[in-house]
């Protein structure tokens, strides 16, 4: 396979940043809220809470609104919270994939230790097509302390991605043969 590593290493790359996501994203929320009390309506916002309602996260939104085109009956608070966490895995772990196969191809990729990654992550996403599918509010109707939680933890993603990639990347290929 052409890139059978890269393809491993960006998975482990993609959950490892992920886990390192979902890790800072609670603190960084209170922080941002310490010096930006958001209203109570914007912490309803869909994508706008995630220490207080998980559930209206942009992956939660997302199955419980595809379920609901197949069954009429809702998903529970626990569901949605479990597709969360599910989602934002396999999302971040296809993201390793596509990171680990470009940064073989151009090493500009990898620049400033993945920071960049992580920005456009922020960009391609929760800047632009979450908010015009409906699945989170418009970035300038979110609160302010959401810019430090959400953006900065895609910065924390793009460089734990690149720090796990070049880690793993020094790993002897195990399916190298011997001479």
């Amino acid at each position: 396979m052409k890139y059978g590593k890269e393809i491993a290493i960006g998975i482990a790359s993609g959950l490892f940043a992920s886990w390192i996501k979902s890790l800072v994203e609670p603190p960084l929320q209170e922080l941002g809220e310490k010096i930006w009390k958001p209203t109570p309506e914007q912490k309803l916002l869909y994508g706008a809470d995630v220490n207080g309602h998980p559930e209206n996260m942009p992956p939660a939104v997302l199955v419980a609104e595809t379920k609901s085109l197949v069954s009429k009956k809702p998903m529970t608070k626990s569901q949605r919270i479990t597709s969360l966490k599910i989602v934002h895995y396999v999302f971040g772990a296809a993201i390793g994939v596509g990171y680990a196969i470009a940064a073989k191809k151009s090493k500009a990729v990898s620049s400033a230790e993945g920071i960049p990654a992580g920005i456009a992550v922020w960009t391609l996403t929760h800047g632009t097509t979450l908010p015009a599918m409906g699945m989170q509010g418009k970035v300038r109707q979110m609160p302010k302390a959401w810019h430090v939680w959400e953006f900065g933890s895609h910065i924390i993603f793009g460089g734990a991605l690149e720090a796990c990639r070049k880690i793993l990347n020094h790993l002897p290929d195990c399916s190298a043969k011997k001479k």
